[in-house]
């Protein structure tokens, strides 16, 4: 079998979520409380990771928090999900099951259908006894109980999904968009999440490692998008389709900026600058970021120029990457590096940040007092990637994203391989 060792998975830590951040977003806002039904917050809030269910279907989960009752989380999840909290446990004691989908239409309810899905181990455990007393008949009436038991009706109630909120129907309270308060607490990560991205990022070196070490000549890019899933799936990642390489590739002079469509089949031929942004998720926390490979070689003399400016902003930018810098500002910076090291045309550089979590932003879109969030402050605890590509022919284009953990003196990568470009 492949090799996996450091990237097992195991049951994670029961909280994983910065409360304190999400209950400072709430009382900014106005908000008494919030109910997630996205998979991402809900893993983010209770640590629970279903299998086999997809994005577009209707969410058989939600959790309901609230600042008025603080420490009485409530989760509502289908009552086939609940042994799954046995394996992982979560900080959230009050969970409530209810009758879905797999239950019979044709036959009568009966409150014993929750005992179908309790294995042996399961039975007289304290949380589990308490969730088969609280099993119901449907979702939506569970959590319009839990938003009244939990002091939330009537109130301002925050909802990642706003849609469902008013789908319930709750008389004398008010649905409020809660998509910003989420990515306010997501933003700065706690001591378990830097984890997570510490082991997400290794995975992805190891395989855009392995993934080089795969190449041959007559390798098409086909090959090397299917050899970088391979190298994911046997170190115990997941790629998303269609695929985790996220550059196109423009041949011969062509420098124009290109993603890639899964389509391609032409030839990776020696010689040819490769640039690894490779995107997948282990535990649900994302990797990012990569670098550039040169086929089967080493950078030609003005590649090595290109490389070397890129190398020289990449270090910089691990200093200036402190608490209060704006993105702008860091974007300027670069590009002056860029200049002082000789890159004939800076402003072609692309230069851009983005925060990295359960997803690649993780950052609110509209501070809480009503301003959008465009040219944002970094923040310590924050992981923030940065992108460098200075573009070029397939033979001159340099590309580096580092993956970078915000802390007051400066930034700290999360790769192990440094800034040089990878060869041969």
């Amino acid at each position: 079998m492949p090799e996996t060792t450091g990237f097992d998975r195991n049951p994670l830590p029961e909280r994983l979520c910065n409360l304190e951040r999400l209950w400072h977003a709430l009382e900014a806002r106005g908000l008494d409380g919030i109910v997630a039904t996205q998979p991402n917050n809900v893993f983010y809030l209770t640590g629970f990771n279903p299998i086999a269910h997809k994005s577009d279907e209707p969410r058989p989960y939600a959790v309901i928090l609230s600042r008025h009752a603080p420490d009485h989380p409530v989760l509502v999840v289908a009552d086939y999900y609940l042994a799954s909290f046995l394996g992982q446990p979560s900080w959230v004691e009050d969970i409530r099951p209810y009758r879905a989908v797999m239950m019979p239409l044709d036959l009568p309810a009966k409150r014993t259908d929750i005992d179908r899905f309790i294995p042996a181990h399961g039975r007289g455990v304290e949380w589990v006894e308490r969730a088969r007393a609280s099993y119901g008949f449907g979702m939506a009436d569970l959590v319009r109980k839990a938003i009244g038991d939990l002091g939330l009706a009537g109130r301002r109630i925050a909802f990642d999904d706003v849609g469902y909120g008013l789908r319930l129907g709750l008389d004398g309270s008010q649905a409020v968009d809660g998509y910003d308060p989420m990515m306010f607490a997501r933003a700065v990560k706690t001591p378990a999440e830097i984890a997570l991205l510490e082991r997400s990022t290794a995975l992805n070196e190891a395989a855009i490692c392995r993934t080089v070490a795969a190449w041959a000549p007559g390798a098409t890019w086909r090959d090397l998008n299917r050899a970088y899933a391979v190298a994911v799936s046997e170190l115990g990642g997941f790629v998303h389709d269609p695929g985790g390489m996220v550059w196109g590739h423009p041949r011969g002079a062509d420098a124009a900026l290109m993603l890639q469509t899964g389509l391609e089949t032409h030839e990776v031929t020696e010689g040819c600058h490769v640039m690894f942004d490779c995107h997948g998720t282990i535990d649900q926390y994302c990797w990012d970021g990569g670098k550039t490979w040169v086929v089967g070689g080493v950078p030609g003399v003005q590649a090595r120029k290109f490389a070397d400016a890129t190398a020289a902003v990449a270090t910089d930018l691990l200093d200036a990457m402190r608490p209060g810098a704006r993105v702008s500002e860091l974007q300027a910076r670069a590009r002056s590096v860029y200049r002082k090291a000789g890159a004939p045309d800076p402003d072609a550089a692309v230069i851009f940040f983005h925060g990295l979590g359960l997803s690649h932003m993780d950052l609110e879109q509209t501070t809480a007092d009503g301003k959008p969030n465009a040219d944002w402050t970094l923040e310590a605890g924050m992981v923030v990637p940065f992108h460098l590509l200075y573009p070029g022919g397939e033979h001159e284009r340099m590309w580096l994203e580092e993956v970078v953990h915000v802390g007051p003196d400066g930034g700290r990568p999360l790769f192990s391989w440094g800034f040089d470009p990878l060869t041969g």
